[in-house]
């Protein structure tokens, strides 16, 4: 929980690719009612089209629009209420706001490429090789931006969760519950 007994205003759900953080941030927010959900992923897409920049890859884009970017995202993680946010540095980005609650999903390998591979409709060695490359894309960026060596690293944690095995209905429980939302 934040802080001594206080429910959390914010909830970020941070994970590498196909660790089901999409899919839990859903799941919250249709069991809070009147919280809502902040997708990073498409914030950012909606970000660039504002400023006329391209998406085609993103690791090339300048690290001033991604510092840029991340500070909207702190200003909100900030100033909102009854917010979930998804998004892969979300919980780093609050890392340091005691009314946020932060959560890493996580996921063998065989069970990221399997889920990848039914959502992009692609097969396993090609599903093994995106995620490959954009976890290893990931790191490489943030550390180039922030000098961050592993935004997974528990210690900016209050729950790291395996999305393996439990349903999205049942890890929403439990993260409502360890945020003070419920119980």
């Amino acid at each position: 929980m934040p802080a001594a007994g206080v429910p959390a205003r914010v909830i970020t759900i941070s994970g590498e690719i196909a660790t089901g953080t999409s899919t839990l941030a859903a799941a919250l927010v249709d069991l809070q009612p009147g919280w809502r959900l902040s997708k990073t992923g498409d914030r950012f897409r909606e970000y660039c089209q504002l400023h006329g920049l391209s998406l085609l890859d993103v690791g090339s884009l300048p690290d001033e629009v991604h510092r840029a970017f991340d500070l909207e995202q702190r200003a909100m993680l900030e100033d909102e209420q009854r917010l979930v946010v998804e998004g892969r540095l979300a919980g780093w980005l609050a890392r340091d706001l005691p009314d946020v609650f932060r959560v890493f999903c996580h996921a063998p390998l065989a069970v990221r490429v399997s889920r990848y591979a039914q959502r992009e409709q692609a097969d396993g060695t090609r599903s093994l090789a995106d995620i490959r490359h954009r976890d290893r894309g990931d790191r490489e960026k943030y550390r180039q931006v922030y000098g961050l060596v592993d935004y997974r690293a528990s210690e900016f944690y209050q729950l790291v969760l395996s999305t393996a095995k439990a349903s999205p209905r049942e890890l929403a429980e439990v993260v409502a519950l360890r945020a003070g939302l419920a119980g």
